[in-house]
C-alpha cells in the first residue's frame, strides 16, 4: 500500500511539473509576440494564433493572450465586428485588481468597436471572416477550460483515493481502532474507483478508460458533498489537525476546502474545482477564520504546516 500511495503522490507531482513547463513555454511565447507586435505584428499574429491552446492553463495567461491577440488583429488590419475576444482579458484584469492592463484592454476595446462600426452591412466577405475568427477562438478557448478542469478533477481524485490509503496503512497496524461507519463507507466507495482506474491503465480498452473517467466524474460531480465528505475521510486520518481547524470556527465544508491544500493543490487548482466565482472571497474569508493577514504566508503552506505541527504533536501523546 505504501509503494502505490509513493505512485500516487509522483503522478501528482507529475502533473504539477507539466503545468509548470506549459506556463514557461505560453510565457515566452506571449513575450516573443508581444515584444514583435509592434513592428511586425503579422508575425506576432500568427505566433499567437499558433500557440497551442493547452499551454494558457492559467486564466492570466489566457487573459494576456486575448488582449495580444485582440491588438495584433487590429494592427493587421482584420477588423472584428464585436469585442468577445478581448472581453477576456477585460472580465480578467478588471477582477484582479490589474487597473494597468485593464485600462490598456478598455483602449483597445474602444478602437475595436469603432472600427467595427466602420464595416459596411454590405461586405459580407470580411463579416463573416471576422465571425469564423472570434467563433474559433472561443472553440478552443473553451477547450482548453474543459481540458484544465479535466486535469484538476483528475488530480483531486488521485490525492483523495491516496488519503484513503494512507488511512487504511494507519489502520493496518493499528487494528484495535476502526474508522467509523460514515467513513469506512466513504473509503470503500474511493478505492471502488481507484480499482476501475488502475485497471483502465493496465488494459488496452478504450471502452475501460472512458469506464474510469466516469467514476472519477461520477465522485466529485457534486463537489460540495465531495469536500464535507474529504473532511469526513481526512478527520480518520489526522484528527488533531481536523480538531485544529474546528477551533477556527471554521465549517464542514471551509474544512473540506482547507484539505485540498494539505494535499498539495495550489490556490488556482482549488478555485477551479470549486467553480465559484467568490473563490477570492471565500479564501479571504477562510483565511479571517484562521487568523491570517492580507499579506501573511500562502494559505497552502500554512496549512500544511499546521498538519505536520498536529501528526508531530499527536505522535508525541502516542
Amino acid at each position: 500500500m505504501s509503494r502505490l500511495s509513493n505512485i500516487l503522490f509522483i503522478l501528482i507531482l507529475a502533473f504539477c511539473a507539466g503545468s509548470c513547463m506549459h506556463t514557461s513555454e505560453a510565457g515566452r511565447i506571449l513575450d516573443e509576440a508581444e515584444a514583435h507586435l509592434e513592428m511586425h505584428p503579422d508575425s506576432a499574429f500568427v505566433a499567437l494564433d499558433s500557440l497551442d491552446r493547452k499551454h494558457l492553463n492559467t486564466q492570466e495567461l489566457r487573459a494576456r493572450h486575448a488582449l495580444l491577440y485582440s491588438i495584433a488583429l487590429e494592427k493587421c488590419g482584420i477588423g472584428m465586428t464585436s469585442d468577445s475576444i478581448i472581453s477576456i482579458a477585460i472580465d480578467y484584469y478588471s477582477g484582479s485588481g490589474d487597473s494597468e492592463n485593464a485600462h490598456t484592454a478598455r483602449i483597445w476595446r474602444e478602437r475595436i468597436m469603432e472600427h467595427a462600426e466602420t464595416i459596411p452591412q454590405t461586405d459580407t466577405l470580411q463579416r463573416q471572416n471576422a465571425r469564423i475568427i472570434q467563433e474559433r477562438y472561443a472553440d478552443k478557448m473553451e477547450l482548453v477550460v474543459k481540458r484544465r478542469q479535466a486535469w484538476v478533477i483528475f488530480v483531486i481524485a488521485l490525492a483523495a483515493l491516496a488519503l484513503c490509503f494512507g488511512i487504511i496503512r494507519r489502520y493496518a497496524v493499528r487494528l484495535k481502532q476502526k474508522p467509523d461507519d460514515e467513513a469506512m463507507a466513504l473509503i470503500r466507495q474511493r478505492l471502488a474507483v481507484l480499482d476501475k482506474v488502475l485497471a483502465s491503465r493496465i488494459s488496452s480498452d478504450d471502452k475501460a478508460y472512458r469506464i474510469s473517467e466516469e467514476e472519477i466524474e461520477g465522485l466529485i460531480s457534486d463537489r460540495e458533498s465531495f469536500l464535507i465528505s474529504t473532511k469526513v475521510i481526512f478527520k480518520e486520518s489526522h484528527p488533531a489537525f481536523i480538531a485544529a481547524l474546528e477551533k477556527k470556527g471554521l465549517t464542514d465544508w471551509e474544512i473540506g476546502y482547507c484539505c485540498l491544500y494539505t494535499l498539495g493543490l495550489k490556490g488556482k487548482d482549488v478555485g477551479e474545482f470549486i467553480q465559484k466565482k467568490r473563490h477570492y472571497i471565500i479564501s479571504h474569508e477562510i483565511r479571517k477564520k484562521l487568523g491570517l493577514g492580507e499579506h501573511d504566508t500562502n494559505i497552502g503552506i500554512w496549512l500544511r504546516d499546521l498538519l505536520s505541527q498536529t501528526e508531530d504533536t499527536q505522535k508525541g501523546q502516542m
